[in-house]
């Protein structure tokens, strides 16, 4: 089983508690991130190669509108923040994704696990240090299912990211 590190354990365990299941559940997220204020978590996903435009394009195109199908699918009215991003951190392209906790769903995260994979395949950096077993995939996507919408309720303070590192997933607060 994976350690999880944090500070200051004040209060925020379900928005820490969800950043562990997200990380340990999909091996495929690099970081992960909590902004209280803005209510959105962040998903970083490492590619090892150059990603051009038009093949980022084509992908951010085919996620937006499948987030924008699967909120019609489940009948959600509220609109949601959904934003994806990328930079070039030398030869690897970061793809960043930002979902508002309001609207994200844990099957959501699946799906956008899914069109990543399908898009950037071997080249998609992962974390395969340790699989799962069938019955703790469940496990943790029923966890993760619960402390989002334990996080929807909730009013949590701290700032957080969390990553891998060396086998382990940590979360620590983020500065403002």
């Amino acid at each position: 089983m994976r350690e999880a590190r944090t500070r200051d354990g004040d209060g925020s365990s379900t928005s820490v508690g969800l950043l562990v299941s997200i990380l340990v559940r999909y091996p495929e997220i690099c970081t992960v991130s909590y902004t209280p204020d803005s209510r959105v978590l962040g998903f970083s996903f490492m590619v090892a190669r150059r990603v051009d435009a038009d093949e980022f394009d084509a992908f951010r195109r085919l996620a937006l509108a499948s987030i924008s199908v699967y909120l019609d699918l489940v009948k959600l009215e509220d609109a949601p923040v959904a934003d994806i991003s990328s930079s070039y951190l030398g030869s690897v392209t970061q793809v960043q994704l930002t979902r508002d906790v309001a609207t994200l769903t844990g099957d959501e995260i699946s799906l956008l696990i899914g069109l990543i994979l399908d898009a950037f395949g071997d080249d998609l950096v992962t974390d395969r240090s340790e699989d799962l077993g069938e019955e703790e995939l469940m496990v943790q996507e029923e966890f993760i299912a619960n402390l989002l919408a334990d996080l929807k309720e909730t009013i949590q303070e701290k700032r957080l990211i969390g990553f891998r590192e060396e086998g382990r997933v940590m979360v620590f607060n983020r500065p403002a």
